[in-house]
């Protein structure tokens, strides 16, 4: 049988909008150690960590006489980490010392092209990358990537062979992953990190 919380989120964001630090400390003993395990999985440098950990929950009490109260508290406070980890790579990718310390953790994959076109930042980087491919290869992987069509559509659609599909997809990736890694290797990676894990 599943036990109820003390509090539900909605009484405890009522309570913390008036200012109420026994509140603040239940919602921070909610959400803290989550919260702590997916920084944990998104940054090795610890002061890093212990830094956004904190800032997270000063944003909510600095925010909270402005807080609706139907609001989901896990997916505000997650909006908050999100943001923080990323501004941290945006800073990293402008720090060369600290961007190489990043980059060991860093597994850019051709799964990982996709969040990238949800970010204004990164999407304009990517369609750079993307104008370099050879022209029918462009033309291939905006088809399936960007216009969303399948395989089998790309390929009647150009008519050629599905494993000529295949091929252009498979070099594109492999030339956009080089491209990435060598260019931007901490603030992609940190954007692919943050939207698979603060999802």
């Amino acid at each position: 049988m599943r036990i109820r919380p003390i509090y539900s989120d909605r009484e405890l964001l009522l309570r913390l909008r008036e200012g109420d630090s026994i509140a603040f400390d239940f919602i921070y003993n909610r959400f803290a150690a989550p919260l702590l395990i997916k920084l944990k999985r998104l940054i090795k440098f610890e002061p890093a960590i212990e830094e956004i950990h904190q800032d997270i929950f000063v944003r909510l009490w600095n925010a909270r006489a402005g807080l609706d109260e139907e609001i989901n508290l896990q997916a505000y406070l997650h909006t908050i980490a999100r943001n923080l980890t990323i501004n941290f790579y945006k800073k990293a990718a402008r720090d060369r010392e600290l961007s190489r310390e990043i980059e060991h953790s860093i597994d850019l994959t051709y799964d990982h092209i996709e969040p990238l076109l949800a970010y204004k930042e990164t999407a304009e980087i990517l369609e750079q990358m993307i104008s370099l491919l050879p022209p029918q290869r462009q033309k291939v992987f905006r088809m399936i990537k960007i216009e969303g069509k399948t395989y089998q559509e790309a390929s009647a659609h150009f008519g050629v062979s599905l494993s000529t599909v295949k091929d252009h997809m498979a070099k594109s990736a492999d030339f956009l992953k080089q491209k990435l890694a060598n260019k931007y290797p901490a603030l992609i990676g940190g954007i692919v990190a943050c939207y698979q894990i603060f999802k």
